[in-house]
């Protein structure tokens, strides 16, 4: 009896220290008995592949709930769909969120100030900047600021402006999504209103001294360090975390949030597009192949996602469709090159002005690298002018049909007659008729063409001895 009692504590006890260890997210080791502090970097342009990412890690965090979350941001900004997304999972987190500009030289921009001020506690790197949070409009070039702002203050912009009633409500909706952020966590609420309304900008310094971020660490560990007993408000109570574990947890992006980041460069969206609608276009004028059809919306799908995220200039998209549009009148009418000149200009033209400058894509030009437009209007405009040629060969061409076809040619009669009788032509019989007699073998020549039958002239020995 005694050793199956020792036995069922044992099994109890390896039963509970089971159920004490968790499983750690898919693709990542199993979580340890001590607890650790996880690292979600938010690298790049805030776009909806960024915010899926972070949205599945946060989902982790709900499962398996770490110490502490850090939140690694250095962003020059992005969509505004993809932003929100990411202050709900922050805002729902269940555990505090630590957001840190980092490392020496990044910065939290337009979107990464909402973000920044949505976390409990914000912390900068020496060397990193906040604040250029003016929204601007997908097809705009520059931000909306209805107003000016009260007095100056630390790094605060001079740019203001008077905008329409619809851009007032863009700015004011912002200042106020970005005014509840800082009330709610306690910090500078009238800096971040300068933020969106003047577009200000801060270093971390002076974001330190006007109360914008609550510390300033150079890594992580010494921003552990900073946490470490420093009451901030979590979910509406005041807490205070004693004591922190140095074991730090790196989230990565999986493969399918990677590949789509690939799928938003500018020169493959810009590719995609083109080869859609040059696929879509063979498909229609030969109905039945099928596989140009179904690859050509594949990749106008891809080219799709990619332009909702990249900063698309409109007049440019609509200049490339237009030049895609008469390249095809041309192949379709044949306007002896007229056409598909004008396509090719409209296409270039269009493609210099593709994409339009924005401060969540400061490396992008407006336009797609130059290897590309090289190698786009090479190839298009070497097509066009295979086009033109044959299109003027086919203008200077003897017709093959009809009655214009059909004069000059020479037959032989199948016999005699005076008005109307049988010639063979191109291994053909037809109805003739001539004003003068024709012998049954006699070559004739072809005057013209009245519905189904031929008017002829014999040819007479003289001329088949001249031509011979």
């Amino acid at each position: 009896m005694r050793r199956w009692l020792v036995l069922a504590v044992v099994l109890l006890c390896l039963g509970g220290t089971s159920a004490a260890i968790p499983a750690g997210p898919p693709g990542f080791p199993e979580r340890e008995k001590s607890h650790s502090v996880w690292v979600f970097p938010l690298a790049g342009p805030v776009t909806p592949p960024l915010a899926r990412s972070i949205h599945r890690w946060f989902r982790y965090a709900r499962e398996t709930p770490p110490e502490l979350i850090v939140l690694r941001i250095d962003t020059p900004g992005g969509l505004a769909k993809a932003m929100r997304s990411i202050l709900r999972d922050i805002l729902a987190s269940p555990v505090p969120v630590v957001g840190f500009v980092a490392p020496g030289g990044a910065r939290a921009a337009s979107a990464g100030t909402y973000i920044l001020y949505a976390c409990p506690l914000a912390a900068m790197a020496e060397g990193t900047n906040v604040g250029s949070a003016t929204p601007i409009p997908i097809g705009g070039d520059s931000p909306l600021v209805p107003t000016p702002s009260g007095p100056s203050s630390p790094g605060k912009g001079t740019r203001p402006a008077t905008g329409s009633a619809e851009d007032q409500k863009i700015v004011n909706d912002a200042v106020a999504s970005i005014r509840s952020l800082a009330q709610m966590n306690g910090r500078n609420a009238d800096w971040a209103e300068q933020a969106v309304r003047s577009a200000a900008n801060l270093s971390a310094r002076e974001a330190l001294k006007i109360h914008v971020v609550n510390f300033l660490a150079p890594d992580i560990p010494r921003l552990l360090l900073e946490v470490q007993g420093t009451p901030f408000r979590f979910r509406g109570q005041e807490i205070v975390l004693s004591s922190l574990p140095t074991a730090l947890r790196i989230f990565r992006p999986d493969w399918s949030e990677r590949w789509l980041g690939i799928l938003a460069q500018p020169d493959l969206a810009y590719l995609f597009f083109l080869a859609g609608m040059a696929l879509l276009a063979l498909e229609f004028s030969h109905p039945g192949l099928v596989l140009p059809g179904v690859a050509g919306v594949v990749l106008l799908i891809l080219a799709a996602f990619a332009l909702m995220i990249l900063p698309v200039n409109l007049a440019g998209l609509l200049l490339v469709v237009l030049g895609l549009f008469l390249m095809i009148l041309e192949a379709v009418v044949g306007a002896f090159g007229a056409l598909g000149a004008a396509g090719v200009v409209s296409l270039l033209l269009g493609s210099l002005f593709f994409y339009r400058p924005s401060p969540a894509w400061e490396d992008l030009p407006s336009h797609p690298g130059y290897p590309v437009l090289v190698l786009v209007t090479v190839a298009t405009s070497g097509l066009f002018l295979g086009i033109l040629r044959m299109a003027l060969k086919a203008r200077f061409q003897r017709p093959l049909t009809g009655a214009q076809a059909m004069a000059g040619t020479t037959g032989r009669a199948l016999e005699s007659f005076r008005e109307r009788g049988r010639i063979s032509l191109h291994g053909e019989i037809w109805w003739a008729t001539s004003t003068d007699p024709v012998a049954e073998g006699q070559d004739v020549r072809v005057l013209d063409m009245s519905g189904l039958t031929l008017v002829v002239e014999p040819v007479r020995k003289e001329e088949k001895r001249c031509v011979s």
